[in-house]
């Protein structure tokens, strides 16, 4: 079991989309809004037919109740005819008015129905016709008697108009009646189209709901084959990580070590359960201090800076140091970002290491010493030393001697890139002449040149070019590719050496006439033992030159490369940075450097060369007074004596070191003992240990380094005025925030920003170009975002332009103490956006 390291989640549940859920959450809706308001259409259309059939029924209704009381009265009217009987003719008179009432009725009835209309209008007409003449022989019947008024009737008028208005009626009512029929029909085809389209969609729900149970289905299937997945997953990452032999530690954000592997247990004598809930640093020695964790282990935009701490130690239990590789690695989570740290043992490889050591030391002492004998005894035969040889003898101590030096080169070669392998490569870093360098070099390849009559020549712009490195190693390297410019030229060939001077660095290259670099060797050239095809039989080669000269070059902050040479040949070309011109500030203001020495006759003799130098001097005698002045701000650079009295000027250092604001001030140290450290120069990240007495160039060379990385590492603060004396002013004033660069005109400004980047612009208005303001535009970074800007000047600026930068500073009201808190408050300000 693993002591903190808890189960896994079985299941980790994938974020829900989007914008599914929206397309859902709309159309879902949607499609029933639609479906209701359908349904309501259908509703009211069928509403709608009842009320036409409700009408129509009323209409027919209507038309047999008039052509009823026509009968009526044609009846009352024939047994008034007979009878002569008042009733009747009283019941023709209520008939009469009846069928005038139905006729109104159905014009209103059919109000808008032109063809109606038109058969109730000619209805009329013949009702009122038949009225009439059944009110003549009504008339005949009352006077003349009932003789006159059958004669009367006799001649069957009254019946043309009585069957002429049932014919009105009957059309009428038929008309009426093929309508009803149509709308009972479309009402049919609605209630079958309705019954259609419900069937439809059920069967449509139905599949929806038989998909949804599918997609439910491979939902649980998925979700088990994945919950079987994770748990083997984490089943299999457990075993892993108890049965690794590494010590595998997962720490939270605050350093407590939250899980550990029972390899602990060999490796630091503890159990996992002792560990769990400690600090990491309290067992792995790193990251210590009082800040948060994450930032002492190096932790920037989700990426650790440093993931593999080499060459450390850890302390056992019973008290041996264990040497050990740690590799840390970020592990996000939902709650917190884990770090993981996996410790190496490498006492084993230590070990081999040693010995490898003792066998590379032993094997090159037993082969040069016998061979440099054998080289010198083969030299003096040549030189005729012991008499003069035949030709045939001279020939052969020639090859021998040759092939004796070969054996030394390969020698040699292995040791140097053992030592670039293992990081024990040591690099003197002095000022040197690169041209005098190469005329070095030159000499000591012209007999391999003589031996092939190859011709060397070496051209330079200007001389001295001077360049900070370690000499011998710079010569290696020239002497590596002038060798192999040599060993591929043909006879009588030439070999051109060219040193040119760039703005930032000098370009060595070194060109021969020979076959040039194969297409398919170009792409390991500088790798370990390679050589293109034919190169052993042509060069004689050990394959380890090219990859050598590329460490060293690398070591210097060059590069090399390779290209054809204008003739055919090959041309190898490395690169070294130039030294700063002279120790002052991009700005232009003089550098100024802190000494703490407690020898005043030291202190004075250091004071006279820096300023010597163009340098500004301050001179402090303790290790406090150097912390307090040191953490002003001030200073460019600062310069600790080993021996100070009751303390050591290293405790100064790492007391700088261990602050914030003093963490990457450039420091010399210098000593009169004899007992440097290389490991504790390289942990103090010193810029040089001098001893005494002092070298003064290699002082000012140092001096010089110190105060181009104090320039990349302050702030850059450009100031925009046409005054002097307050480009003075302001510069003297603020130089403890950080490096002041001036403009006096737009155009000077713009040349500033496109050669550096400001993190703040103090800005006037008036300017002899223009105005200030119309920079505005061109003050941003390269991610497009604007550089914080002050306007400090003697003309007030309008609201709107004081919403368009960060503060407004009006000289005639406002001091320089005003100016520097503004200053110290942006970078403040944008320090905590870094941080975030």
């Amino acid at each position: 079991m693993i002591q903190g390291l808890s189960e896994p989640s079985s299941f980790v549940p994938r974020p829900p989309s989007r914008v599914r859920f929206w397309l859902v959450g709309t159309i879902g809706p949607l499609v029933l809004l639609a479906l209701a308001l359908w349904f309501g259409s259908q509703q009211r259309q069928l509403d709608t037919a009842r009320a036409i059939n409700r009408l129509s029924f009323e209409k027919r209704f209507a038309a047999a109740d008039f052509l009823r009381g026509l009968d009526e009265a044609e009846g009352a009217q024939r047994g008034y005819l007979l009878t002569g009987n008042a009733i009747f003719a009283g019941s023709f008179r209520q008939n009469e008015a009846r069928a005038e009432q139905g006729l109104a009725q159905l014009d209103s009835l059919y109000a808008g129905d032109a063809v109606q209309t038109a058969r109730l209008a000619e209805l009329r007409r013949v009702v009122e016709a038949k009225f009439r003449e059944m009110g003549q022989a009504s008339a005949l019947r009352k006077h003349d008697g009932v003789l006159a008024a059958s004669a009367w009737a006799a001649d069957l008028q009254g019946v043309a108009l009585m069957r002429r208005a049932a014919a009105l009626i009957n059309a009428v009512t038929e008309t009426e009646r093929a309508t009803m029929n149509a709308r009972i029909a479309h009402v049919r085809d609605q209630y079958w189209a309705i019954d259609r389209f419900v069937w439809t969609m059920m069967i449509i729900a139905g599949f929806a709901l038989w998909i949804g149970l599918l997609s439910i289905w491979r939902a649980q299937c998925e979700r088990y084959r994945f919950e079987r997945r994770t748990h083997a997953a984490a089943a299999h990452l457990r075993a892993i990580f108890a049965s690794t032999t590494d010590v595998m530690m997962i720490l939270d954000t605050a350093g407590r070590i939250k899980a550990v592997n029972e390899a602990s247990t060999r490796l630091l004598g503890l159990e996992p359960g002792d560990m769990i809930g400690q600090d990491a640093s309290v067992f792995l020695g790193v990251a210590a201090g009082d800040e948060p964790f994450h930032d002492r282990i190096g932790v920037h935009d989700g990426k650790i800076v440093q993931p593999h701490r080499l060459d450390r130690t850890i302390q056992h239990r019973d008290g041996h140091v264990v040497p050990v590789d740690i590799a840390l690695g970020l592990m996000p989570s939902a709650d917190e970002t884990y770090i993981v740290a996996a410790i190496r043992d490498i006492s084993e490889r230590k070990e081999v290491e040693r010995l490898k050591d003792e066998f590379v030391s032993t094997v090159s002492h037993e082969l040069r010493t016998p061979l440099t004998s054998v080289v010198g005894a083969l030299g003096l035969l040549r030189a005729g030393s012991v008499g003069e040889l035949p030709d045939a003898a001279r020939r052969l101590v020639e090859i021998a001697e040759n092939n004796s030096r070969r054996l030394i080169r390969l020698i040699n070669d292995i040791l140097d890139i053992e030592k670039i392998g293992s990081g024990r490569m040591h690099f003197e870093s002095a000022p040197l002449d690169i041209v005098a360098l190469l005329e070095r070099a030159l000499e000591g390849s012209r007999g391999l040149a003589e031996m092939k009559d190859v011709i060397l020549e070496l051209e330079a712009e200007e001389r001295p070019l001077l360049v900070h490195g370690d000499a011998d190693r710079l010569l290696q390297v020239a002497t590596n590719l002038l060798s192999n410019a040599i060993r591929f030229s043909p006879e009588r060939g030439t070999v051109d050496i060219r040193v040119t001077r760039r703005e930032t660095d000098i370009i060595v290259a070194i060109e021969d006439e020979g076959p040039g670099i194969p297409e398919e060797f170009r792409l390991r050239i500088f790798e370990r033992f390679s050589q293109a095809a034919g190169g052993a039989a042509i060069s004689g080669g050990t394959g380890l030159g090219l990859a050598i000269s590329r460490e060293i070059i690398s070591a210097h902050e060059g590069r090399i490369w390779f290209g054809r040479a204008a003739g055919g040949g090959a041309r190898l070309v490395f690169s070294l940075p130039l030294p700063p011109s002279d120790p002052v500030t991009e700005s232009g203001t003089r550098a100024r450097i802190l000494v703490c020495e407690a020898q005043p006759d030291a202190a004075a003799a250091l004071r006279a060369i820096l300023e010597g130098a163009g340098c500004l001097v301050d001179c402090v005698d303790t290790g406090r007074a150097a912390e307090v002045a040191a953490r002003s701000g001030r200073y460019d650079g600062v310069i600790v004596d080993v021996q100070l009295p009751g303390e050591s000027g290293l405790e100064i250092v790492r007391a700088l070191r261990r602050r914030a604001g003093t963490r990457s001030l450039p420091i010399i140290v210098i000593s009169g003992l004899d007992a440097r450290d290389a490991t504790v120069t390289a942990s103090l990240e010193v810029v040089d240990w001098i001893d005494k007495p002092v070298d003064q160039e290699r002082l000012v060379v140092a001096v010089r380094r110190a105060i181009a990385h104090s320039e990349a590492t302050r702030p850059t603060l450009l100031h925009i005025d046409d005054d002097i004396d307050m480009l003075e002013v302001t510069a003297t004033a603020l130089a403890e925030h950080g490096r002041m660069l001036r403009a006096t005109t737009i155009a000077a400004a713009r040349e500033q920003l496109d050669r550096a980047t400001p993190d703040i612009v103090i800005l006037d208005i008036v300017l002899p170009d223009g105005s200030g303001l119309d920079l505005l535009p061109d003050l941003l970074r390269a991610d497009g975002t604007a550089i914080p800007t002050i306007i400090y000047s003697a003309k007030d600026v309008v609201p709107e332009t004081r919403g368009q930068v960060d503060a407004v500073l009006v000289k005639s009201r406002r001091s320089l103490p005003n100016l520097a808190q503004t200053i110290r408050r942006l970078l403040a300000s944008a320090a905590q956006t870094d941080d975030r």
